[in-house]
């Protein structure tokens, strides 16, 4: 599928057009929306809380975590007087439910296991307000920190979406960038300063962003607001997307760095730290009598600080008193037995508060209508039952709809009574699927129209491959597709080998594409266009053909020293099926992991007989032995020429550093700190070890052999043990 295929949302509305079509009692169940989307909401301005009608049309979808998912939209109307709403500009709006089913049941597990509670910014309208309340506040007070509140993104107005079943908000679009990888031959001198940040530091953007994220959280702590700071704890290793540099900013590295996220994802359980940082703040909550964190604030130092900074915090009087109404009615509507204690068994008024936050919960989830909430409103029997009921998974969620929706009730007599309209539920549910896989590329237009109509093949190819990654799904599925990725593979290789134009047209497509991303600045890109036809860069364009032809090597001798280990241990030890698959796979997996690799040595040989063929040492003397590692190897050239042209070089190996952190769950989050150290170990280290060399060149020599000495006993005792375990018995 190209890229075109995957965004393009008219399949999708013809999908959701023809689920319409079949009649059916129950809404459609929407995931996200797609560009193009035009929504209506009826909306609340943060400050003041006045009520508005917005339109607005989706442009793009940004990201999706645990906390929501994100689009850039135009606001095409807006009725009403919310301040700082204007029609024609760009917005973010976030609707606070993760667009992935197991994000968002993984979310919700942790947060009822915390609250036991549904996940109140999503359901409930204090917490949603309570949110973006104190963003503003926050925005405000920015101003004593760092002296502009646009150092914090401002926030507009909340929202109910009826289709996502989800609250949202609405904020200030941030034209910004995450990092700029940087090119550091001093890395172990780059904490060595004193006071203001020198200016001629070779990391002076990511020194600046730490520094700022820990004047946040500093801030935050001062406002009473600790665990809305662990949205900036800086070793949680996932909070650095949170702080973007504006574009407008670019030519400071130390101006325009903004914080756009207040919004925390997942509840932080004492026996669930989920980061190095979370260790600490575990402990230091236990300290302070918080078993459980999310987003509980300190209502005494809050009002400390207000009174302290009243002329800084002026107009928002109204914004601090809401604050503190919602923030009471927020907290009483969770029974949160950590919190409350014995209060739940000895105070009507917070049980009954309860009872009305469950009951909102029921209402904005759609398992109750507003007919049957006003019952349970009033009775005082029924509820206790369902709020049982409601704890059974799966099963409580069905019972409470089928009691409280008589919507859901309707559609489950006619599923029940008529075969026709059965057929009709299956379809419904089947084009719900086809429209999430075809939005993450696993159908082809084409394929998603057949399947609507074919239920045994679309339920066989749910059950076998519906589970695989999406682009492995699609490629088992649709042979077209499979013969044109491989036509395009071979293609590719061809013509990178053997083309030049072509291969100069690729490296300005990724600089123009990095140029997009903020990895690259205007005169950057200008320059690695006006020096294309340099010859270093000539001969990095070749070596980068023979690598890509070098890829496969290593997987092709895993599969055939892998097959040659299990038919030696059929053939010749005897050993089981089981055991010889075994040592096979466990042969496979070494060449995979090994430090210098089949692949690598290919690349290796070829980069000596350039340096043989060219009589040239100075232009291959870190590329030469860099090559022989596996996968660190595609780094050589960048390493290379990082004197000859250090944008370049930076670029290439922040790519990379990207497509590897990526493959790390949770943790290889775009512009997360990973990604920096990855970069930081693998370019910028040997890089800071050949200044070494030059300046302090008796220290680093000794270091090599002390090195050198413990790779080779580690050898050496890997070795043995090798040797004695493959003694024949």
């Amino acid at each position: 599928m190209t890229e075109h295929e995957a965004s393009s949302p008219a399949l999708r509305r013809k999908l959701e057009g023809q689920f319409q079509g079949l009649g059916l009692v129950r809404p459609f169940r929407r995931a996200c929306y797609d560009p193009g989307d035009r929504l209506e909401y009826e909306a609340t301005g943060v400050v003041p809380a006045m009520e508005g009608r917005i339109t607005v049309e989706v442009e793009r979808f940004v990201g999706g975590g645990f906390a929501g998912q994100v689009y850039r939209v135009k606001l095409l109307d807006a009725e009403g007087p919310i301040e700082g709403l204007e029609p024609g500009k760009h917005y973010a709006i976030k609707i606070l439910k993760p667009p992935s089913g197991p994000a968002r049941l993984f979310r919700n597990v942790l947060y009822f296991l915390a609250y036991q509670s549904h996940f109140g910014p999503q359901v409930n309208p204090d917490a949603v307000r309570v949110g973006v309340l104190w963003q503003k506040l926050i925005r405000r007070a920015a101003v004593t920190r760092f002296g502009d509140p646009a150092a914090v993104c401002d926030t507009f107005a909340t929202f109910y979406d009826d289709g996502a079943r989800s609250f949202g908000e609405i904020n200030e679009w941030v034209d910004g960038r995450i990092w700029r990888f940087e090119v550091d031959d001093r890395l172990f001198a780059r904490w060595r300063f004193r006071g203001e940040l020198p200016e001629d530091h070779n990391c002076p953007e990511y020194v600046s962003k730490k520094q700022f994220m820990d004047d946040l959280v500093a801030l935050l702590h001062e406002m009473g607001a600790g665990e809305l700071a662990r949205q900036y704890h800086w070793w949680t290793m996932k909070s650095q997307p949170n702080a973007l540099k504006r574009m407008s900013a670019d030519a400071s590295p130390r101006a325009g760095l903004t914080a756009i996220d207040f919004r925390a994802g997942l509840a932080l359980l004492p026996f669930l730290p989920m980061s190095p940082a979370d260790l600490w703040l575990i402990v230091k909550g236990l300290c302070r009598g918080r078993i459980v964190q999310f987003d509980r604030t300190d209502p005494k130092r809050f009002r400390r600080f207000t009174g302290e900074h009243a002329e800084e915090l002026a107009g928002l009087e109204p914004a601090v008193e809401e604050l503190g109404k919602r923030e009471r009615a927020y907290r009483a509507s969770m029974p949160d037995v950590t919190a409350h204690h014995v209060r739940l068994l000895v105070s009507p008024d917070l049980r009954g508060s309860i009872k009305r936050g469950a009951i909102t919960s029921w209402r904005n989830l759609g398992r109750i209508d507003a007919t049957h909430a006003e019952k349970l409103d009033r009775g005082t029997l029924l509820f206790p039952l369902l709020y049982v009921l409601s704890f059974i998974p799966f099963l409580g969620k069905a019972l409470l709809k089928l009691w409280g929706n008589d919507l859901a009730r309707q559609h489950l007599l006619r599923c029940l009574t008529s075969c026709r309209y059965l057929v009709k539920a299956m379809e419904g549910s089947r084009i719900e699927t086809l429209v999430a896989w075809h939005r993450r590329g696993r159908v082809s237009d084409d394929r998603a129209m057949k399947l609507v109509h074919r239920p045994v093949r679309y339920w066989t190819e749910r059950i076998l491959v519906g589970w695989l990654p999406a682009r492995l799904h699609r490629f088992l599925t649709d042979p077209p597709y499979a013969w044109a990725r491989m036509r395009e593979a071979v293609s590719f290789t061809v013509k990178i080998l053997r083309v030049p134009a072509f291969r100069e047209e690729y490296l300005l497509q990724q600089v123009s594409r990095g140029h997009e991303e903020g990895m690259l600045t205007e005169a950057e890109a200008a320059r690695v266009e006006r020096e294309i036809k340099d010859p270093y860069i000539q001969k990095y364009l070749r070596c980068l053909a023979v690598h890509v032809c070098t890829v496969p090597v290593t997987q092709v001798v895993m599969v055939v020293v892998g097959a040659a280990v299990v038919a030696y241990c059929l053939a010749y030890k005897q050993l089981s099926w089981t055991a010889s698959m075994g040592y096979g796979t466990a042969a496979a997996a070494a060449i995979q992991l090994m430090p210098i690799s089949p692949g690598s040595i290919a690349r290796g040989l070829f980069v000596i007989f350039m340096m043989i063929r060219d009589r040239d040492v100075k232009n291959y003397y870190i590329a030469a032995p860099v090559s022989f590692l596996h996968v660190i190897g595609y780094l050589a050239f960048p390493l290379q020429m990082a004197s000859h042209n250090a944008a370049l070089a930076r670029f290439l190996a922040g790519k990379w550093t990207i497509g590897l952190v990526h493959l790390v769950p949770v943790f290889g989050e775009r512009g997360g700190l990973l990604e920096h150290w990855v970069f930081d170990c693998f370019f910028n280290l040997p890089l800071s070890i050949k200044r070494g060399f030059k300046t302090h060149p008796v220290r680093w020599a000794l270091i090599a052999v002390f090195a050198a000495c413990a790779v080779a006993g580690v050898v050496f005792l890997g070795y043995g043990w090798v040797s004695e375990w493959w003694q024949p018995k």
